[in-house]
């Protein structure tokens, strides 16, 4: 079986590129590390409308069959990242008990994990191994994330990025938003050229 890889650099893959080098920069503005909540709930609001936008464009262009089940996935994915990024709900509602929290991660996490089991969306997945994928913008998608992961976990890389460790924070979000931009990319190049290929049958 052979993937159908798209190697076509665009404008977008610049954008994403020049954020992933800029963000290290923001350190010598000397901001306030407070800023971070402020990126964070921006994140939040843009997971929300990946998760509605996907949900919008399987109904309303009708997608059917193996190609619907596989978009629901992935309107799923997108709930998965927005809890993650909630922490399963702490920031948003805080005070309840810890197994309320694991409970949301566990349900969302087990729904991706069950959805496997339905066929349609097993064809699904193998119909879209044969789909143009824009290779830049998830390249460039999985270095924001390992950037924002070093930071995180203290890898031996953040110390090429992170020059002063009260940002460790901020330059974690921000390393997340090109991940998010290039990830959403890659999910609208994915839906949006389907949508054009069923209508142009």
């Amino acid at each position: 079986m052979k993937l159908n890889f798209d190697w076509r650099w665009s404008i977008r893959c610049t954008v994403f590129l020049l954020m992933i080098l800029i963000i290290p920069c923001a350190q010598f503005l000397n901001p306030d590390p407070n800023i971070e909540k402020l990126v964070e709930q921006g994140q939040t609001i843009f997971l929300f409308f990946c998760f509605l936008l996907t949900l919008i464009l399987t109904f309303t262009y009708q997608l059917k069959g193996e190609v619907r089940a596989f978009w629901l996935w992935a309107a799923l994915w997108w709930l998965v990242l927005l809890g993650r990024d909630q922490n399963w709900g702490r920031q948003m509602w805080p005070g309840f008990s810890i197994a309320v929290y694991h409970s949301i991660a566990a349900v969302l996490i087990l729904g991706l994990v069950l959805m496997l089991l339905w066929p349609k969306l097993r064809q699904g997945i193998h119909y879209y191994r044969l789909r143009s994928f824009p290779v830049w913008d998830f390249i460039l998608a999985t270095v924001a994330f390992l950037l924002a992961d070093a930071v995180e976990r203290g890898r031996w890389v953040a110390q090429f990025i992170l020059y002063n460790p009260i940002y460790d924070d901020l330059l974690e979000e921000l390393y997340e938003c090109p991940f998010m931009l290039a990830l959403f990319s890659v999910s609208l190049y994915m839906q949006w050229r389907t949508i054009r290929e069923l209508k142009n049958q």
